[in-house]
């Protein structure tokens, strides 16, 4: 395991505990009213939750406002560079273009319009080459890093979501961008009910 998967791993137990289990309780309640509902028999069902618990660490804001990887640092008062990586976390719309001549994986953010080589220390990644998903990049020791919690989404719909991503960018609002994503894992859940349906005919969006 990574020196960043552990990280994530020991930050995702402690704030799983008694001190923040109500902060869990509900930020789950609105990542399923936003996402829809997980169920635990589906075969995805655990890559939605690591997509959840991502979401929870990262995003999900408290009644004062305050997201949780804030309160846990405050907490521990702790000078450390991966958990204030992970603060800084960016949330966003990844393409994995290919991999160089150097062997590197080289990530398009599609949202930012901006590309990457992900760190050879990254470990195993659940992706092969043109994949397309929302997840989590992070910035440590000058190298970049994809977290676990990763939502695949159909390949085919690759075109409407760079036309969507470009209107998003423009109003340069982290809250749209957010939304943003959790309507595409949204529209990701609602084909995979409707496999029957051609992709393309699911993922539409307001005013496009």
């Amino acid at each position: 395991m990574s020196l960043i998967a552990e990280h994530r791993e020991k930050l995702l137990s402690e704030c799983s505990k008694d001190a923040f289990y109500e902060d869990m309780k509900k930020a789950h309640e609105v990542f399923v009213s936003k996402t829809g509902k997980l169920d635990e028999d589906a075969e995805e069902y655990e890559a939605r939750m690591s997509s959840f618990n991502d979401w929870f660490l990262f995003s999900y804001k408290d009644e004062s406002s305050q997201r949780i990887i804030d309160k846990y640092l405050a907490q521990i008062k702790e000078e450390n560079e991966v958990f204030k990586a992970f603060s800084e976390s960016n949330y966003s719309l990844f393409h994995f273009v290919k991999i160089n001549f150097r062997k590197q994986v080289i990530i398009k953010d599609i949202l930012h319009n901006v590309k990457f080589a992900l760190a050879k220390d990254s470990g195993q990644l659940p992706l092969v080459q043109d994949d397309l998903f929302v997840g989590r990049s992070i910035f440590y020791a000058q190298k970049h890093y994809l977290l676990d919690g990763i939502c695949l989404l159909p390949r085919n719909v690759l075109s409407v979501l760079k036309k969507e991503s470009k209107k998003i960018r423009k109003l340069e609002d982290i809250k749209a961008e957010e939304e943003f994503l959790l309507n595409v894992e949204a529209l990701r859940n609602k084909a995979l009910q409707y496999g029957h349906i051609d992709s393309q005919k699911l993922f539409k969006f307001a005013n496009s």
